[in-house]
């Protein structure tokens, strides 16, 4: 396959065609790996290593899970 160069701002660079297959639709359909059974609006999706898949996850267990530790604490640091 010939490279394909392109310009990103001032620098030169070779693009890299993707190897796996392009599909489209919905998330659900196109990654094995989402487990869609939690999800709803104003979610994050999030590997989760135990599972081994991406979960849904609201915004307030993001900054809960912010040091590592689920305490159902607000872990945005102090002001």
């Amino acid at each position: 396959m010939a490279e394909i160069r392109v310009r990103v701002g001032q620098q030169n660079a070779v693009r890299i065609a993707s190897t796996g297959a392009v599909t489209t639709g919905p998330l659900a359909q196109m990654a094995t790996d989402v487990d869609t059974t939690a999800r709803a609006n104003r979610t994050f999706l999030m590997y989760d290593s135990a599972s081994q898949s991406y979960i849904h996850v609201p915004a307030d267990q993001i900054l809960d899970l912010a040091d590592n530790i689920d305490d159902e604490s607000y872990d945005a640091g102090t002001f």
